[in-house]
């Protein structure tokens, strides 16, 4: 069985954050060891309804899902963010 990999990008801190804040380092490669489900209707996601517009078409969405897998790294992230904001009622995150 191959490992999933992590789909988040990796993000490089610059030198001086308030003229550059970071860079796109590209896809990170990590091993991923958690999947984040988020369910994309408007309320349960916590974005206030804009993920169910399409700004380059202006278009409105059905609901969706948004699966992400993060490595040990984008977890502890994550796990950060949460703790910060608190918990999301259409966010689910299991463990592989």
């Amino acid at each position: 069985m191959t490992e999933l990999t992590c789909t988040e990008r990796v993000t490089v801190p610059t030198f001086n954050a308030e003229f550059v804040p970071e860079q796109d380092g590209g896809p990170c490669a990590g091993v991923a060891v958690a999947r984040v489900v988020i369910e994309h209707d408007g309320e349960k996601c916590g974005d206030g309804g804009l993920c169910l517009f399409d700004p380059e078409e202006g278009l409105e969405l059905d609901p969706w899902t948004q699966e992400r897998l993060l490595c040990a790294d984008h977890l502890h992230e994550h796990e950060a963010a949460v703790a910060e904001r608190g918990e999301l009622v259409g966010e689910t995150l299991t463990r592989l």
